[in-house]
């Protein structure tokens, strides 16, 4: 029988690659993108593309309409990534009520398989130094940040899908994406272009792990076939400190070295500059209260299931910003 892959925030840095992943192995794939979003064009040629909001559910009704006798696969990987610590609307709109809605809709359309793309932080923080690992059961009360807790909440809705309405459904967890194609210029890549442009003055202590967005989208993909029902695969790489990522910064891109570090503690007392900085800039502030409290949490994220499952691996991690500025500099960022 006929598979069409359905894949929802296409036009965002993972959606992109999940989408371009597909198309090298020679998949029928549908793209969801919002109306008028620029990044579209960056979609491979010959991918289906439809326009449409995953708040909208006549919308969403159609994008998961296909020709009979066609069994459908959905990636749903759109979603709105926020360093913020309190409610916001939008957020939770899209994060939360977006996946009931997809969901529901695939329910109703019976489709084959549901990849849902949750994150590491919708899974509750150990203590330093114990290793972090696949949960089932999910509680925003338990995790830290709104974004957190949002990813908690939609990772619930899927597992109670799986459990009360047999959906056959699989979640990945990624950790901190980084590399090329970010055409939403994110919070790593705007620390790739200050760093490589000697705006940054000095960095933040701490660290996370981050992960090749391609290593990931080569993941979901591989969740399609031998993603188990009801379980969820850590997609992460290892814990990279941020010191690490400016001296790679410096040395592949030949930017002024950054010696000095600001202490955690120094730097949240900065936060309030930090954000009158940036909205001078019209930029996202790299440094929120969250994201300096991400950097020093625990990150101890096991991925020895996706690998052990999903055959999931990683490049190494200077192969990732090397590709990432390159990429930059082609798009004259940098």
């Amino acid at each position: 029988m006929a598979i069409k892959y359905l894949v929802t925030g296409a036009a965002g840095n993972l959606g992109n690659s999940i989408v371009h992943e597909l198309a090298s192995q020679g998949k029928n794939v549908r793209a969801l993108v919002l109306p008028g979003d620029k990044a579209a064009c960056r979609i491979p040629a010959g991918i289906e593309i439809y326009e449409g909001n995953v708040l909208n559910r006549d919308e969403i009704k159609k994008f998961f309409e296909v020709p009979k006798g066609t069994e459908i696969i959905i990636i749903h990987s759109a979603g709105i990534v926020a360093t913020v610590w309190n409610y916001v609307k939008a957020v939770y709109d899209v994060n939360v009520q977006g996946t009931f809605n997809i969901v529901k809709q695939c329910i109703q359309s019976k489709v084959k398989k549901l990849i849902y793309i949750s994150s590491v932080h919708a899974i509750p923080e150990l203590p330093k130094g114990r290793i972090i690992t696949e949960v089932a059961e999910f509680n925003a009360d338990q995790v830290a940040g709104f974004y957190g807790k949002t990813k908690a909440e939609a990772s619930q809705i899927v597992m109670d899908a799986v459990r009360e309405r047999n959906l056959n459904a699989t979640l990945i967890f990624p950790t901190g994406l980084c590399g090329p194609n970010d055409y939403a210029f994110g919070h790593i890549s705007q620390l790739l272009m200050d760093c490589a442009k000697n705006r940054l003055p000095a960095g933040i202590e701490g660290g996370f792990d981050f992960v090749d967005v391609r290593d990931v989208a080569a993941g979901v993909v591989s969740a399609c076939e031998k993603g188990a029902c009801g379980e969820g695969y850590i997609l992460g790489n290892r814990y990279v400190p941020v010191r690490e990522i400016l001296q790679l910064v410096h040395e592949l891109a030949d930017s002024r070295p950054i010696t000095y570090m600001f202490p955690a503690w120094t730097a949240r007392m900065l936060v309030p500059f930090f954000g009158v900085y940036y909205k001078l800039k019209k930029q996202p502030p790299l440094f929120t209260k969250y994201s300096l409290y991400t950097l020093r949490s625990n990150s101890l994220f096991s991925s020895e299931k996706a690998k052990r499952e999903l055959g999931f691996t990683v490049r190494p991690f200077q192969e990732t910003i090397s590709d990432a500025l390159k990429w930059l500099k082609a798009e004259g960022k940098i």
